[in-house]
């Protein structure tokens, strides 16, 4: 058994660290999602046991064959998962999910047969070419990313936390194993990802496609820094995993006690959230601070490793600051409409007795504070453990991020009288 074990997996630092990651969000998620499951909730849990097993197959293993039976583990369960809330989203996506499962089969051969026994650093740019189609199905790459909008519109909060928050990141995970040296395509399509979301972001008001184009944005500065091909870009889209996949499960989890209080998914709809759920309040908050990259953030602190990744290339740095910009405008919008600009028309009232719709337990207000406070305590860890390799100038971060705040608060208005009417 330790043979086996030793021959197929390995686990280094960073991947006992992702595996951690999934482990906290998946149990967050079922805390934030346990009383809004009506229905064999026994069954859910068995189902969660698999899709751990999954995610822990295709992080830590370097055969293949086991890799492919996580990959697919992962798809049905996810799919199960989606049947909770419809059963026809759910065969939708699992078709989906199948054909780019299909795609990934041939590439993992292709690999295999030309001398890629193990999951590794591949040199041929036609085979990265290969794997970056095959995992951008099922991690929303540009051009394949159709189905993220789509299918979060209709599933449930839950679903959202964990698939944008893991599960459409192990396929960045993955490019991190397969494209050690960089890959100038990926640059390209992560810009385009980060404004195409963004913008996207921007245009919408039903909080739910907010989110999932805001993911599809932020996978954009991780395939960003896999291109950049440097240990800047690699520690840059480690923490960036690591910084959206707390950030985003949180939202997403919070997401579905705003929706269970307002009854509806417009942001216009949620009126004075900071009175009706002050631990939601908090936590969105500060999700979103961290992917706005505010310092003393771990969102801050992984971005700050893609700008030092692309120092060589200036127009690409350059237009990696225009979209930080647009990740604070969508973020500022939300923010501004959906707690500042009541408590600004109330004269900043916080003594106004309203009846909640939806009281959020204590263990639901646990499971996304904890996330939320986490995103912190990774930023302090990480300036521990890599402060004396990186300098994270947190100076020139609070310039910078005040520099995107004005910009941003300069075109709010007509972004917000554009999204009303």
């Amino acid at each position: 058994m330790e043979e086996f074990i030793s021959t197929n997996f390995i686990f280094t630092n960073i991947n006992i660290l992702f595996l951690s990651t999934g482990i906290l969000i998946t149990f967050f998620t079922l805390l934030s999602s346990w009383r809004k499951i009506v229905e064999f909730r026994f069954f859910y849990l068995i189902n969660l046991i698999f899709f751990i097993t999954s995610f822990f197959l295709v992080i830590s293993t370097k055969n293949w064959f086991i890799f492919m039976i996580g990959w697919e583990l992962a798809t049905l369960t996810t799919s199960l998962m989606l049947a909770w809330d419809d059963k026809n989203i759910a065969w939708e996506y699992f078709v989906i999910q199948f054909i780019g499962g299909s795609f990934l089969i041939l590439t993992t051969l292709t690999a295999y047969t030309n001398g890629y026994q193990f999951i590794g650093a591949v040199e041929e740019f036609w085979l990265q070419l290969m794997f970056i189609i095959a995992l951008g199905v099922k991690s929303a790459v540009i051009g394949l990313h159709s189905w993220v909008p789509y299918i979060y519109r209709e599933a449930s909060p839950g679903f959202c936390a964990l698939s944008s928050g893991l599960v459409a990141k192990l396929g960045y995970i993955t490019l991190l194993r397969v494209i050690s040296d960089g890959n100038r395509l990926l640059l390209y399509l992560g810009l385009i990802m980060i404004f195409y979301g963004g913008i996207k972001a921007l245009e919408e008001k039903n909080y739910k496609l907010i989110l999932a184009y805001s993911s599809i944005s932020q996978f954009g500065f991780i395939t960003l820094a896999i291109g950049s091909g440097n240990i800047y870009g690699y520690y840059g889209a480690v923490l960036h995993i690591i910084a959206h996949a707390f950030a985003k499960s949180t939202l997403f989890n919070g997401a579905g006690n705003w929706i269970k209080e307002f009854n509806s998914t417009s942001i216009f709809d949620f009126k004075r959230c900071e009175i009706r759920q002050k631990v939601n309040t908090i936590s969105t908050i500060f999700s979103f601070l961290s992917l706005m990259a505010f310092p003393f953030f771990i969102g801050y602190n992984s971005k700050n490793l893609i700008k030092y990744s692309l120092s060589s290339i200036p127009m690409f740095e350059f237009l990696l600051h225009l979209g930080s910009i647009l990740t604070v405008a969508y973020a500022l919008k939300i923010l501004w409409i959906i707690f500042f600009k009541d408590l600004k028309d109330s004269n900043f009232n916080f003594k106004v007795k309203l009846k909640s719709n939806y009281q959020p337990t204590f263990l639901e207000n646990i499971s996304i504070l904890l996330p939320a406070l986490s995103l912190i305590i990774l930023a302090v860890t990480a300036n521990i453990y890599l402060g004396h390799q990186f300098n994270f100038n947190y100076l020139s971060g609070l310039i910078t991020t005040a520099v995107y705040l004005i910009v941003a608060y300069l075109i709010r208005f007509p972004i917000m009288s554009r999204i009303e009417h």
